[in-house]
């Protein structure tokens, strides 16, 4: 799908600064050598897709290996069209997949190499605890936004899986504007199968006050000014909630805020995004120089 192609573009940017440095952090990778794909025969990853409220799931079955660093998978497309199935060869080093006739090929952005590093002093990259299937994971949550788009893609540390990705973009759609979305969630594999190893030691996610979010709920239906908002990001500055980056200036700016903020905003005070974030989101904002406070 056209959408489709367009977000996988977008998450292939949105990587190119993560670095496969380290040492192995789980049981799964340490039956893998470093920087590698850590998948083996048997595995399988399930997604749940939507796009524009249309559904559907795409499932990947790893097979055989070909050599030590090829390995035979199975994409299954399951949508109104009934089930695809397309025969792939991955290159665990590489983590380029292609046909069988080798005549194309693709990142397979659904596993990195593992153990994922990635830069801790960029504002875009937030190291967060989630759950999948019950078990605790900790992840690097990451933010882009460019123009009326904005993209959130969240990997797990450990194994480097995808846990699933949400893109917003605001278009104009037969002459009028609106804001297409596109998710996919992770819904099942037998390749996570217990809580991470470095969970108590993450460090504690942020709490934000709730007449912040009152006012962020606000200023997302258009009842409250720019100005406003930006006095209670300021709050959020002072009483050291939220750090603005090393070097990034103060000063009040004339800068529109973006149109994409107002709807991460609103899904934030209804509870559909967490504080850390939001806090995420504002603080790339800052970074970028497109929104600026006041000391």
């Amino acid at each position: 799908m056209k959408f489709r192609a367009v977000f996988l573009i977008l998450a292939i940017s949105m990587f190119c600064i993560i670095l496969h440095t380290g040492q192995a952090f789980s049981q799964q990778t340490s039956t893998c050598q470093p920087n590698v794909i850590c998948a083996h025969p048997g595995n399988m990853l399930t997604y749940s897709i939507s796009l524009r409220d249309v559904n559907s799931s795409q499932t990947y079955n790893f097979g055989s290996m070909v050599d030590a660093n090829n390995i035979n998978l199975v994409q299954s497309q399951d949508d109104k069209n009934g089930v695809q199935n397309t025969t792939l060869i991955l290159n665990l080093k590489t983590g380029f997949a292609h046909g069988q006739q080798a005549n194309t090929t693709r990142p397979f952005l659904e596993v990195l190499a593992s153990p994922v590093a990635y830069n801790k002093s960029d504002t875009s990259f937030i190291q967060i605890v989630t759950d999948f299937n019950g078990f605790k994971r900790t992840a690097i949550d990451v933010f882009r936004a460019n123009g009326d788009s904005t993209s959130k893609i969240v990997y797990d540390l450990e194994t480097g899986i995808l846990l699933g990705e949400h893109s917003e973009s605001i278009l104009a759609i037969n002459g009028n504007p609106e804001i297409v979305e596109f998710s996919d969630t992770l819904t099942g594999t037998n390749m996570i199968n217990s809580d991470s190893n470095a969970i108590k030691n993450l460090k504690t996610s942020v709490s934000i006050p709730n007449w912040v979010k009152s006012t962020a709920k606000m200023w997302s239906q258009g009842d409250m000014q720019d100005s406003e908002f930006a006095s209670a990001i300021q709050y959020l500055i002072s009483n050291g909630i939220m750090n603005i980056p090393h070097g990034i200036s103060g000063n009040s700016s004339s800068q529109a805020i973006p149109s994409w903020l107002k709807h991460s905003t609103g899904m934030w005070a209804s509870g559909q995004i967490t504080d850390d974030e939001f806090m995420q989101s504002i603080q790339w904002l800052i970074t970028k120089g497109i929104v600026q406070v006041g000391n």
